[in-house]
């Protein structure tokens, strides 16, 4: 029994000794000489007086003799932003009180100036007035009759021009259209400025300057002429004017000569050549003249359509042939 017991007494020793090692000691307290690490330290925000190095510092504004900035007033620098530069042989500005010139046939320009063109602005609008009719190049002439008339106070005029129309063409029925306006509206005069779309226009397969076009236009112009002819109504058709380019141009020249056909055969009609206007000595095309001592820009940059000092020099050309249609009214 005694070895036995001397084996369990160390044994059962060691059994009360180990639990009592397990046991973690109590931390000592903490003294002012220690330091805690940083996983037991408690993160706390430092009051910062300046800026992180980490951002950068404020850059301070330039001086303004450094920015170069050169001063403009507002007004002007904008005028200059979207003025376009002139062109060579572009038309030449209108007055404030003028609107601006058709551009093409196609254009939204010519569009515009259409609409424009379609009310008629003047006072006397419940007497005998003034109608122009025919395409783009009526719209022009139309315009500044408007204001010729409304200035001197004539009668009023009735703008009827419309782009891309024509006898030929069918987007248009100006037959109709000058009956409905004769059968509703005391007309004086009528103005046709009438043609330039239809110069490009075959009629049966045969182009103009062929002597079967000739004819059947001719035709065409005649029984146009004939619906104011039958209301009473004198017509004064004007004559295109020489263009820029010359296979147009030719064109251009065989639709006159039928018109001027045409309107020798209708009772009421006088036809009216453009004449030296926008021609040279020698009968040709010219963009610009020479008027009262400058060069005046006649013609647009197309070398079909006029310019508004175009449109009124010829404006006035009609006027004084109308006479007293175009005159004011008797007291």
């Amino acid at each position: 029994m005694r070895p036995l017991a001397r084996l369990i007494v160390p044994l059962l020793a060691a059994v009360l000794v180990l639990p009592g090692c397990a046991k973690r000691p109590p931390a000592p307290a903490p003294t002012g000489d220690e330091t805690t690490t940083p996983a037991e330290a408690e993160v706390k925000p430092a009051p910062v007086d300046t800026l992180p190095t980490a951002v950068p510092p404020a850059v301070p504004p330039l001086p303004k003799a450094d920015l170069a900035v050169e001063p403009a007033v507002p007004e002007q620098a904008t005028k200059q932003a979207l003025e376009p530069k002139p062109a060579v042989n572009a038309a030449i500005k209108p007055p404030r009180s003028e609107p601006a010139a058709p551009a093409s046939e196609s254009g939204q320009a010519a569009r515009s100036a259409e609409a424009q063109a379609a009310a008629p602005k003047t006072k006397n609008v419940d007497g005998p007035m003034v109608a122009v009719v025919g395409d783009s190049l009526a719209v022009g002439v139309g315009m500044t009759m408007e204001q010729r008339l409304a200035k001197t106070g004539g009668p009023g005029c009735l703008a009827m021009g419309k782009v891309s129309t024509g006898l030929i063409s069918k987007k248009y029925d100006w037959d109709k259209a000058l009956a409905e306006t004769l059968a509703r509206q005391p007309v004086s005069a009528v103005v046709v400025v009438l043609g330039g779309n239809d110069a490009n226009n075959a009629i049966a397969g045969k182009g103009a300057g062929t002597p079967e076009w000739h004819e059947a236009y001719t035709a065409k112009v005649e029984r146009f002429l004939a619906i104011a002819a039958k209301a009473g109504v004198q017509v004064l058709w004007v004559g295109l004017p020489a263009m820029k380019d010359p296979a147009y141009g030719q064109r251009v020249a065989a639709v006159n000569a039928a018109a001027r056909a045409g309107c020798a055969k209708t009772a009421g009609c006088r036809y009216l050549e453009p004449g030296d206007v926008f021609t040279d000595a020698s009968g040709n095309y010219v963009q610009a003249k020479d008027i009262g001592g400058k060069t005046v820009s006649l013609r647009a940059g197309d070398g079909v359509h006029m310019t508004m000092t175009g449109y009124d020099l010829l404006c006035r050309r009609v006027l004084d042939v109308l006479g007293p249609a175009a005159s004011p009214a008797k007291p």
